[in-house]
């Protein structure tokens, strides 16, 4: 599917900057046609707006004819608030694209495992997807994955996709709806969260087995701490859990992050 249109949602938090986001908006508008499902105008305290209002802007845009990618612009915080609000069945059949990271990993869990809607965790409007717009375009339309990483231990693995901002899925642990059915590559990142507490969300998705059984493979990405005094931590998680595991920096909230086809099968050596 050829992305000549992008409807663009704030599922979670408040635009706090619009002129700035405008400003990138514009580079993209000048080869693609955007269309705005948030209203930049309101702040909702630290969310974009209400719930009823963010999940009913998000079904618009999926609902919305002309647009192929729905893209969100920032993360922050309120998806989680949403996630039960949405309209599953009205937008399941929706041939469209869905991109965003950050707190968008509680969209990317529910409509990959609720809709049709081909998911994408992604650079968003705020932290460089327009910078690197044509390389995520392309990343979308053909479904690539190809990512550096570096092996911490012994042992292959096969199993889709699937993870995201490490605090995001912990924050979904008190329901098992959102888990796939199928084996996992679980890929994980974060920022601004101290060494002890990655250890403790770490624990809890060890902890959490409806999860922790279907992880086949684990892909550390960037927790924008230094490198030596995280990894001894990754690696004793990688022993924990028992799976091959694997590090990247391209993972990440940073202009380098690289767009993962969500729920692609890949195997891993």
């Amino acid at each position: 599917m050829k992305i000549k249109t992008i409807a663009l949602v704030a599922p979670s938090g408040n635009i706090k900057n619009p002129e700035e986001i405008n400003k990138k908006i514009a580079v993209l508008e000048k080869h693609f046609k955007i269309k705005k499902f948030y209203d930049e105008n309101v702040s909702y305290g630290y969310l974009s707006d209400s719930d009823e209002k963010r999940a009913k802007y998000l079904e618009n845009a999926f609902l919305d004819k002309e647009s192929e990618l729905v893209l969100s612009v920032r993360g922050g915080y309120g998806a989680i608030r949403i996630v039960d609000k949405i309209n599953y069945d009205l937008i399941k059949n929706s041939k469209k694209y869905y991109a965003g990271s950050s707190d968008a990993s509680v969209l990317l869990a529910s409509l990959s495992k609720k809709t049709n809607i081909k998911c994408f965790h992604s650079l968003m409007i705020s932290n460089g997807f327009v910078e690197n717009y044509e390389k995520n375009i392309n990343i979308i339309e053909n479904e690539i994955f190809n990512i550096n990483l570096e092996k911490i231990n012994s042992g292959n693995c096969k199993g889709i996709l699937w993870g995201g901002n490490l605090s995001s899925i912990v924050s979904m642990f008190s329901a098992e709806s959102f888990i796939p059915d199928e084996d996992i590559i679980l890929f994980v990142e974060d920022l601004n969260e101290p060494l002890y507490k990655i250890d403790k969300m770490l624990f809890e998705t060890l902890r959490y087995n409806p999860l922790k059984n279907k992880i086949r493979g684990i892909i550390f990405g960037d927790f924008y701490i230094e490198k030596g005094e995280i990894t001894p931590l990754l690696k004793e998680y990688a022993e924990l859990f028992g799976v091959p595991c694997f590090l990247t920096n391209q993972i990440t909230h940073k202009e380098n992050n690289v767009t993962i086809p969500y729920k692609k099968y890949i195997e891993l050596k």
